[in-house]
């Protein structure tokens, strides 16, 4: 397992091996994920974000009707107040 020691002013140096492995260049962003006591780092995938097909076609006149009923009555429905 690569092994790397931090700075005084709190940075890492991830080797050659590591930033080839994944394809990691400068000005890359990298995703921290703290998991107890680990901390997972990621290169971030901006191909994520380009979704734009994962609603419902409908989603719009779903969320009209939803949103012409009171915000008590959501409320309620969702067991927030009674």
């Amino acid at each position: 397992m690569p092994e790397t020691t931090v700075t005084r002013g709190g940075q890492i140096t991830l080797t050659k091996k590591i930033r080839e492995h994944l394809g990691i260049h400068v000005g890359d962003a990298l995703m921290i994920n703290i998991t107890g006591e680990s901390a997972i780092i990621s290169k971030r995938d901006p191909s994520v974000f380009d979704k734009h097909d994962f609603l419902p076609k409908e989603f719009d006149s779903i969320l009209g009707k939803h949103r012409k009923r009171p915000a008590k009555t959501r409320l309620q429905r969702l067991g927030i107040v009674s």
